[in-house]
């Protein structure tokens, strides 16, 4: 690289240094200033909207079952008792659900049928729901809060919440710097569940609270304070209000201008180098990269899938990998971040895609069945022309499957859609490392998810005495439940394939049956019925 153009990165990195060190300095200067408050207020409304968030969820899925509920047989036979007791069983925050008929008697509840009927007050003939409370459940005899609505045929279906969850869910302790956080009701202010001391502005009216809303100065209790509130969403009648002391100004010390101004300089001779450095690696990877896809460098590589049964391959994952003219074989970690960056993974990974279906035809036409998996994210599933190649190559393959890690089902809300899309078209989707992010049964049941595959970190938990071993077990279960395919990653050791054919789990992959094979080696094993493997399931 010529030495001029070597010394104008260089100038051009120290003058970007300069340019940002003089921006972020001035700004942290100026933020010193109002950032204790800005910091509350932000604080406040993140802890209101989290409070928010949990109760809108649970409400709004208790409103959609009460909604469903016009469809249950009010004499209460067995199944109606079934669906009421599955109902609280899934959702935590449920204690109790009841059905009252026209003359207001409690007929059954989830706990059964009730004979004599206890009377309560008769349902009230108006839409939408509602909420009263708190009241003392017969069953329990614990404080609770009542969700209802009334049927067409004048019937009232009801969900009792413990008050003990509401007050964990608005519980002071967890929360830092809060006067005080409250369920109130949106009309009149009068709280339903109070955590704290309750104080309201001065000169503010804030009720009834109709959106979001903001009072900062003096309240009556004497201190300033900052508010704030929100009605909850599925049910406007209620709303949360969290508050808390204003913190002052903060004042910037003469000394702390030294220490400033010395930092500054660092800074400045730090992000220099950083940036001289970065600019100069990049450049020569993205290079490497942009060479290496004209030049036909990156290939696929397929490790298979095994059904531990019959020992044979059912299908394989597709990888990439690089074949560097001077580093050898690099593996995705070293490039993919960089063409992820650069969006040279779209071309990347349509261009795998096509070699894909290209390489595995002569399998394909052996076994129509041969399951062929791809991994995406969320940056490709927004893409409509690797979508497009996906669809493409669902012509010529039966059994495609799409593999996406748990933050990228859950990091878009266009997600969701495309993946309903694949589905709707035939191709399966499948969670990879399934049980190290955000694992739960309200995403499973949300997503159109047909597979998950067990995270290779429980597969080396099997024979061993440590906190992840439990977890393996309650995967397979919960799948299982839940009626999704499960394969097993990371299978190593004859003992940990028997572990899992004995829970049921027939599907696996790992280097105990075979490394990613080159599609020569794929295609000559696959057709041959040659193992890698010699280990016996059975006997291990």
């Amino acid at each position: 690289m010529p030495s001029a153009f070597m010394f104008a990165k260089q100038l051009r990195s120290i003058a970007l240094a300069w340019l940002a060190c003089s921006l972020i300095f001035g700004i942290l200067l100026a933020l010193l200033f109002i950032q204790h408050r800005d910091a509350e207020q932000l604080h406040i409304k993140n802890i209101a909207e989290k409070v928010h968030f949990e109760l809108n969820s649970q409400l709004k899925e208790i409103d959609a079952f009460l909604n469903q509920a016009q469809s249950l047989d009010v004499n209460c036979p067995p199944e109606t008792i079934f669906k009421l007791r599955q109902q609280v069983f899934k959702n935590p925050a449920m204690s109790e659900i009841g059905i009252v008929n026209q003359k207001g008697q409690l007929t059954c509840n989830s706990y059964g049928q009730l004979n004599p009927p206890i009377q309560k007050t008769a349902p009230i003939k108006a839409d939408g729901l509602r909420y009263h409370g708190p009241i003392i459940s017969e069953y329990m005899e614990v404080s609770a809060f009542v969700l209802a609505r009334t049927r067409r045929d004048g019937y009232e279906v009801n969900v009792l919440l413990p008050s003990d969850w509401l007050r964990h869910t608005l519980d002071l302790e967890q929360y830092s710097a809060l006067d005080f956080i409250a369920l109130v009701d949106s009309e009149t202010g009068v709280p339903i569940i109070l955590q704290g001391g309750y104080s309201l502005p001065l000169n503010m009216p804030l009720f009834p609270i109709r959106s979001s809303l903001y009072a900062q100065g003096q309240f009556d209790d004497g201190e300033d304070k900052f508010l704030y509130a929100k009605p909850i969403a599925s049910l406007p009648k209620l709303a949360i209000v969290a508050s808390s002391n204003s913190a002052s100004i903060f004042a910037v010390a003469s000394d702390s201008l030294t220490v400033l101004g010395l930092l500054y300089v660092f800074v400045w001779a730090a992000l220099s180098f950083l940036h001289h450095y970065y600019e100069l690696r990049q450049l020569s990877l993205k290079s490497q990269l942009k060479q290496a896809i004209a030049k036909q460098q990156l290939f696929n590589v397929y490790q298979p899938l095994i059904d531990a049964r019959t020992q044979q391959i059912v299908g394989v994952e597709v990888l990439i990998r690089w074949q560097h003219p001077t580093e050898g074989e690099l593996g995705p970690a070293y490039f993919i971040p960089e063409a992820e960056r650069s969006g040279a993974i779209i071309e990347i990974s349509i261009a795998q895609v096509n070699t894909a279906v290209e390489e595995l035809q002569p399998l394909l036409a052996q076994n129509p069945d041969f399951k062929v998996s791809f991994n995406v994210n969320g940056q490709l599933l927004t893409c409509n022309d690797y979508l497009s190649s996906l669809y493409r190559a669902h012509r010529q393959i039966n059994a495609l499957t799409v593999e996406l890690t748990e933050r990228d089902v859950l990091s878009q809300n266009q997600v969701k859609q495309t993946l309903e899309q694949l589905v709707h078209q035939g191709i399966e989707v499948a969670v990879d490392d399934f049980g190290t992010g955000y694992s739960g049964l309200q995403y499973l049941q949300s997503f159109p998810i047909d597979l998950l595959k067990i995270d290779q970190s429980f597969v080396a938990s099997i024979g061993l005495d440590n906190l992840q071993s439990p977890v393996l077990n309650a995967v397979i279960e919960m799948a299982n439940k839940l009626d999704k395919k499960l394969i097993a990653e990371g299978v190593e050791t004859p003992h940990q394939a028997a572990y899992l054919l004995s829970k049921g789990v027939t599907v696996h992959q790992g280097w105990c049956y075979y490394k990613a094979l080159r599609i020569g080696a794929l295609t000559r094993i696959a057709q041959s019925g040659e193992q890698l493997c010699t280990m016996n399931v059975s006997a291990a």
